[in-house]
């Protein structure tokens, strides 16, 4: 035989069959393959002999390498290019080497060297050489190694790649016969052109070339793997085993090697890495099953097999086609592979097989293991490899096939292909499947889990061997039975399995080979999926070796398509077939992990709308850090907004949308505050909250929890969110969690009800009755299993809940459900066991009857606030996080809401106010505090009561009230405290304002400038039981505050409950002060030069600093953070500021009055005098000028009239007015001396009411008033302030700043300064 010459005809016939198989998809057979890797190996095998030829491929190769004109180079690309040099430099070593040793060694270095250009991304360019010119090479001489290394398979399989790599370079540079041979399109005969030409008449000439080596590749990486164990003891395995032992030595250059000689000692831990440990996989040849049953013929002398054998052969060659009805073939393969499934899984075989009167057992125990059969088969086991080598040394073309599977006899190497994942960072990877075969290594331990793949699809030479071994366990007990029988029972046994074997052969065949074909994959359908799937839990129910190993290349296929493919159609196939082999068998994601799937192809999956990518990225558990880091969250949205509706998937792992969901979850709870915040703000946009809001329509509970979390984080993080969630988000979904079994499910709908619920009062009931309309009937009852069984905080929640529907609904005002709310309401607030469930009671009990902002801020206080009078946008602004201008504040839901409500609790009776008193007492202040404000708005229904109640509430309450009513607590808790005591004492309570405390008195007259209520109280005490007021002078120091960076405090202003000052280096500080205690909330620096002066301007809400940089700015507190929204120029500094609706006053440096409209035009006002302060009041400007006089100026035009004239000498118009204050209805202006009177009197008199002289030339800087005192810094001493008695005008003393005062405000009776050191300190009368 002419082996040559048949290997040249075989591969000029296999180039053929390669052109339609790239069109058609049809397999290429086992002969044409080995005629490939035989031709690639003599042309190789030449290369090495022929020196001269060699030496001239290598000094064309390296010339090149060293001919670039480069000025400078990385130091990553002369690494490369050294490494292509040494590497082919250690080839010449390896071949002229003398002794085995020292050629592995430089076997073993020039493949290290190579792999490093090898992994180069070929678009690219290295030292200015095009990197497929590095990487063809690379693989080229890769190829040498692995032929000096005896691996023939793999040399096939590098030079194959070389050509998809750069098919002109192999055809001009290295190997042009051989090129012609495999790729006759590229050239050689007409008649090879003519067969081509049909074929490749659409595509460039170079892919045609690429498509057809990409095609042997993949071919022969498939046979090579199902036939491990059936080629040479090499490395991959040889074609030598092909050839007859005579015509072996052909193709040896330097004799047989050892196996040392062949190992790889290279280790690559990259993200796919891993380890297949190859026995004898059952080959997928049909011939080898004739071959083997041909001898056990002979072994068990069956008459009937040689017909079994035609049909078998006839099966087989029929597999090779396409079948025409192809969807009634893959339904009954998807039947007949579950079958199998079902009989692999159960205790009692279902298959022909179970028909035998002999029990069942593993048939992998039986076959070849190590290269021996089973000591139970020592009758058989001898005389097998026998008759195996009789044939192999035959001439019969029959036997032909037994050369290359005789060595089954032989050990089976423990030897591992090992995946070169490097390869995976390369943009070629698509390309080079056999690149993940380059690397080899011993294996120290067989696979743990053995498979059973092949239970139903053992090959009929097998089940003879199987029933031959039964046959001879068990023939004592068959010796009663006749021959005849025996002989009957075998035959029905192979008759009945030999069509679902060969039919079940098929179907497996088929799936598998069409992983290694992404070409193949493009076309996949969803009976695809379930094929491989059903194969695959076939390979986990059962035991082998040889399972282990196709479970392996199922998964590393799968990998290989998620992480290295270009087509989304591949990388959607892979994912599902993935997913759906988790879903069988969530343990495989272990063994994705270890195979280093990587987080980035998901992602990159994710990304390209592979939706079921998000299953496999949610199992594989990442770390929160992980997920930030990919960018995921638009592609998670992308699949939470689809409307694909995702059923069907398996219980056993959750929907892309529930993967998605907890993602998404995970990005908005896991990091700080800002992080979270940037993820949620790519939630918060109305077309994907409407996507969010329409997940629950058919959502499971799974799904439902992680719904419900993302829901409850976007109310938290923005007021529109809210808005547009209580507004939008369907209700029934929640009432599904609260009746759920499961705690977490109950929870998280308590949380949502909770912050949803936090909206304006109007909308909290619209919502309530949406809840009562689309929940369920049971929502009550569960509510109260809710209050009875979960942990405290969420027994408050559900208890706040319950009261809200049962106000809601009942009309009667009585209810056990109010009941049940209020007494665990109640007895936490009253608990010192744990400050959180106590903080929490308290803050649902205040805002009960009360209303909230759009951004979930509770504003009940300002709600009541309002009622009681308070209408000063100075005294307002010293409220905390309260917009004034709120359209919540109007709501007129709030009222009605607050009167049912309080109906419900005070017909509970005196346990309510006791829990309260006791809560007032708390020495928690946020408790007392929230305490308080629930006994306020209580108080509107309490006033209406019959007396019995009214007396009974005012008993208990009222003695608790009165601390919060003295001066320097907060502004708010005295003006609520002075509210209750008007509402409780009225009838019978007013008896209570005889015992009033003499402080307690004080204290109300010293809120009568913030609200009428207080004056109303005042009065009536003074009236029932007169009073002479004793006014204490002392002053207590209570706050010293600052920075000693900034400069002097030139300003000082209440602004949202904080306190603002202006520094002389342009800064604007923002302080919290708590008591005696201030944190520095904020620090902006926007003026450029000293901030002189603040204002606010109510119409905007806003604050307006002035500064000596010639610009006014209007701050607002945006998203709970101070911010500059406006700058207004001027053309000279700004001294004073003060505001009346949208103008804006401002005095300059020039002593002019700038009005500034709310279209920002500026015209002068009072122009011929010199202003050197003003008061706004009732739309009046009281402008103190240099000439001591006092101008009223109407705020929208120039007429002016004199208040006080200007001095008739000329010394006493050198006394400018320095500070003019409004107090009430009084007016007090300050030059040398101070004097104040009610401005009517004034305007009609011409003259104050009262007037004080501070000393003898000395003129007052700054000035200050309250309700007892009036305040003066004069220049005679500007570190100190004096204390004046307004009612009197006697001077009471003086308080000592320590350096010189730069600024003053009174607020709350505290009088506060600012120092030229940058401190900020404050007293307060006794």
């Amino acid at each position: 035989m002419n082996l040559v010459g048949d290997s040249v005809e075989a591969v000029a016939s296999c180039s053929t069959t390669a052109l339609v198989s790239s069109h058609n998809q049809e397999r290429l057979d086992l002969k044409s393959i080995r005629a490939v890797v035989i031709s690639v190996n003599q042309c190789i095998l030449k290369l090495i002999a022929n020196a001269k030829t060699r030496n001239s491929i290598r000094v064309r190769c390296t010339s090149k390498l060293q001919n670039q004109k480069q000025d400078f180079f990385e130091f990553s690309d002369q690494s490369v290019i050294s490494s292509l040099y040494w590497g082919v430099d250690s080839i010449e070593a390896a071949i002229t080497a003398e002794w085995p040793e020292e050629k592995a060694a430089q076997l073993r270095k020039a493949e290290q060297m190579l792999q490093v250009p090898a992994l180069l991304d070929e678009d690219g360019v290295t030292a200015g050489i095009p990197n497929s010119y590095l990487v063809c090479c690379s693989y080229f001489y890769l190829s040498v190694v692995r032929k000096l290394q005896e691996d023939e398979w793999q040399v096939a399989l590098h030079f194959l790649q070389a050509v998809l790599v750069s098919p002109r370079l192999v055809q001009t540079e290295f190997a042009h016969d051989l090129y012609e041979s495999l790729f006759p399109t590229c050239g050689g005969s007409e008649r090879q052109e003519i067969r081509a030409s049909k074929s490749l008449e659409s595509i460039d000439k170079d892919e045609a070339i690429r498509q057809m080596a990409r095609i042997y590749r993949d071919w022969l990486m498939y046979y090579k793997v199902m036939l491990y164990g059936e080629t040479s003891q090499g490395q991959g395995g040889g074609y030598r085993g092909i050839l007859s032992p005579d015509k072996e030595s052909l193709y040896s250059l330097h004799g047989k090697s050892t196996r040392s000689d062949c190992s790889n000692n290279i280790e690559h831990d990259h993200s796919l890495h891993t380890q297949w440990n190859y026995e004898k996989v059952h080959p997928f040849d049909p011939q080898e099953d004739i071959v083997i049953e041909d001898e056990l013929k002979q072994s068990i002398h069956i008459s009937e097999f040689e017909e079994y054998g035609k049909s078998k052969n006839d099966l087989n060659h029929a597999t090779e086609f396409h079948v025409k009805t192809r969807e009634l073939q893959r339904n009954s393969s998807i039947k007949r592979l579950q079958d199998l499934l079902n009989d692999s899984q159960s205790d009692t075989p279902t298959s022909v097989d179970s028909c035998s009167d002999y029990s069942d057992y593993d048939i992998e125990s039986e076959v070849i293991d190590g290269g021996e059969c089973s000591t139970r088969d020592a009758s058989i086991g001898a005389d097998f490899p026998k008759k195996l080598q009789a044939t192999s040394s035959t001439s019969d073309p029959k036997y032909e096939v037994l050369s290359f599977s005789q060595v089954c006899q032989d050990p089976v190497p423990n030897e591992v292909i090992q995946v070169n994942n490097s390869m995976i960072l390369s943009s070629r990877f698509t390309n080079s499947i056999n690149g993940l075969l380059t690397i080899s290594e011993y294996r120290d331990k067989r696979s743990k889990t053995l498979q059973n793949f092949y239970v139903q699809k053992e090959y009929a030479s097998q089940q003879n061997y199987r029933i031959n071994q039964r046959d001879h366990q068990r023939s004592v007990a068959r010796k009663k039975h006749s021959s005849r029988s025996q002989k009957s029972s075998i035959e029905l046994r192979l008759h009945s399995t030999k069509d679902s074997k060969s039919e079940l052969l098929s179907i497996t065949e088929k799936a598998i080979s069409k992983l290694f074909q992404w070409e193949g994959l493009g076309k996949w359908d969803e009976d695809y999926a379930v094929e491989v799937t059903t194969i695959y839990q076939i390979l986990c129910n059962k035991k082998g070796e040889k399972c282990a190993v196709l479970k392996d290349m199922i998964l590393d296929q799968l990998l290989i398509g998620i992480s290295a493919s270009k087509e989304e159609k591949v990388i959607r196939v892979s994912v599902s077939i993935l997913t759906t082999i988790v879903a069988a068998n969530k343990s495989v994601i272990e063994d994705i992990k270890k195979k280093g799937l990587q987080l980035s192809d998901l992602a990159s999956a994710l990304k390209r709308n592979v939706h079921e990518a998000a299953i496999l990225f949610y199992l594989m558990n990442p770390s929160p850090t992980e997920i930030k880091t990919l960018e995921l969250l638009p592609a998670l949205l992308g699949v939470v907004c689809s409307p694909n509706s995702y059923k069907g998937r398996p219980a056993s792992v959750p929907t892309p949308l529930t993967a998605s969901l907890m993602i998404i979850g995970v990005l908005v709870s896991s990091f700080d505050h800002a992080t979270n915040n940037v993820h949620l703000a790519e939630i918060s946009y109305p077309n994907v909250l409407h996507g969010l809001l329409d997940v629950a329509r058919d959502s499971n509970i799974e799904e439902l929890i992680s719904w419900a979390t993302i829901l409850v984080k976007c109310i938290q993080y923005d007021g529109n969110c809210r808005r547009y969630i209580s507004r939008l988000a369907p209700m029934a979904p929640f009432s599904r969690l609260l009746e759920c079994k499961m705690k977490h499910a109950r929870c998280i709908a308590l949380e949502f009800f909770h912050e949803v619920l936090c909206i304006p009062r109007s909308s909290a009931t619209a919502l309530l009755q949406r809840l009562q309309k689309e929940g369920s009937t049971k929502i009550m009852n569960s509510l109260m299993l809710c209050v009875q069984q979960l942990q405290p905080e969420y027994q408050l929640l559900a208890a706040n809940l319950l009261l809200h529907l049962d106000t809601l609904d009942n009309s009667s005002c009585k209810s056990a459900f109010t009941e049940e709310a209020m007494q665990v309401l109640l007895k936490l607030v009253t608990s010192e066991e744990s400050s959180t469930t106590r903080h929490l009671s308290a803050f649902i009990l205040s805002n009960l009857g009360g209303t909230y902002s759009w951004a979930g801020e509770p504003y009940t206080v300002a709600w009541l606030v309002k009622k009681a009078g308070v209408t000063s946008s100075y005294q307002r602004n010293m409220i905390k996080t309260i917009h004034w201008l709120d359209d919540c504040l109007e709501d007129s839901g709030t009222d009605s809401w607050c009167s049912k409500i309080s109906r419900s609790i005070i017909n509970i009776g005196n346990p309510v106010f006791d829990s309260l008193v006791k809560g007032l007492k708390s020495t928690t202040r946020k408790v007392s505090r929230d305490c308080l404000i629930a006994i306020a708005w209580l108080g509107f229904e309490i006033a209406k009561s019959p007396d019995i109640i009214r007396y009974s509430a005012c008993e208990i309450l009222l003695s608790g009230v009165e601390q919060f009513l003295h001066p320097g607590l907060e502004l708010e808790e005295r003006v609520l405290a002075c509210l209750c005591i008007y509402n409780y004492a009225s009838g019978k309570g007013m008896k209570k304002l005889i015992h009033f405390s003499e402080g307690v008195r004080e204290s109300l007259r010293r809120l009568s400038n913030v609200t009428w209520m207080a004056e109303e109280l005042h009065k009536v005490a003074d009236y029932v039981l007169p009073n002479r007021s004793r006014i204490s002078c002392v002053h207590t120091q209570i706050l010293e505050v600052g920075v000693n960076y900034s400069g002097a405090v030139c300003a000082l202003m209440y602004y949202k409950g904080f306190l603002h000052g202006g520094y002389s280096d342009g800064s604007v500080k923002v302080w919290n002060i708590k008591g005696q205690s201030a944190t520095l909330v904020w620090d902006m620096k926007e003026h450029k030069k000293a901030v002189t002066c603040f204002s606010l301007l109510e119409s905007r809400d806003s604050l307006i600093s002035g500064s000596l940089d010639k610009t006014i700015r209007v701050w607002q507190v945006v998203h709970k953070k101070l911010e500059c929204i406006e700058v207004i120029e001027t053309k000279e500094p700004i001294r004073h500021l003060n505001t009346c609706g949208d103008m804006i006053f401002a005095i300059t440096r020039g002593h002019g009055i700038k009005v500034i409209d709310a279209s920002r035009k500026v015209k002068d006002n009072c122009a011929n005098k010199k202003v050197k302060c003003m008061a706004v009041v009732h739309g009046k400007i009281y402008a103190g000028c240099k000439d001591s006089s006092i101008q009223e100026l109407s705020t929208t035009s120039n007429r002016a009239q004199a208040i006080k004239a200007a001095a008739k000498f000329w010394k006493l118009q050198r006394r400018p007015i320095n500070a003019v204050v409004t107090y009430k209805d009084w007016l007090y202006s300050a030059s040398s001396i101070v004097e104040g009177s009610n401005l009517k009197e004034w305007k009609r008199h011409g003259k104050p009411q009262m007037s004080l002289k501070t000393g003898k030339r000395e003129k007052v800087m700054a000035m200050g008033i309250t309700e007892d005192f009036i305040y003066l810094n004069c220049n005679s001493s500007t570190n100190s302030i004096q204390i004046w008695l307004r009612g009197t005008q006697q001077k009471a003393g003086r308080i000592s700043a320590g350096s010189r005062i730069t600024s003053i405000l009174t607020a709350n009776d505290i009088i506060l300064c600012g120092t030229e050191a940058g401190l900020i300190k404050g007293w307060i009368p006794l």
